[in-house]
């Protein structure tokens, strides 16, 4: 089932990339890196976990496209601050979506590892 979830996280990566590639031609690369992955982080954080395995993949997915995004986005905004049409694209984004508490994320995402690990 690993390789069935590494198609799928490289597929909606790729689709995102493409996207952000085509919209953020203009955009500084840290820019047009972040939105391809926050739109793959927004991706799996709305999708159903039907069953269980289902609902695995889609933590590992969460957790390798969503954790740090919260501060790469204040960073950004922070670094271009100014920059209308880099802001407007920036301000697109959802803000805190991460819990304050990181040890929260940290925690979750090494269970949702070590999950894994042990399904393999």
């Amino acid at each position: 089932m690993k390789g069935v979830y590494m198609r799928a996280v490289c597929f909606f990566v790729l689709l995102t990339a493409i996207g952000a590639a085509v919209a953020a031609e203009s955009l500084p690369k840290d820019v047009s890196s972040f939105i391809a992955q926050r739109e793959a982080c927004d991706h799996w954080r709305g999708e159903y976990g039907y069953d269980e395995e289902r609902q695995a993949d889609i933590d590992a997915a969460v957790c390798e496209t969503c954790t740090g995004t919260d501060e790469r986005l204040a960073k950004l905004k922070q670094k271009y601050q100014g920059k209308k049409e880099i802001l407007c694209k920036l301000n697109e984004f959802e803000l805190d979506i991460e819990p304050e508490d990181t040890s929260q994320t940290a925690a979750f995402c090494k269970r949702v590892s070590s999950q894994r690990d042990n399904k393999r």
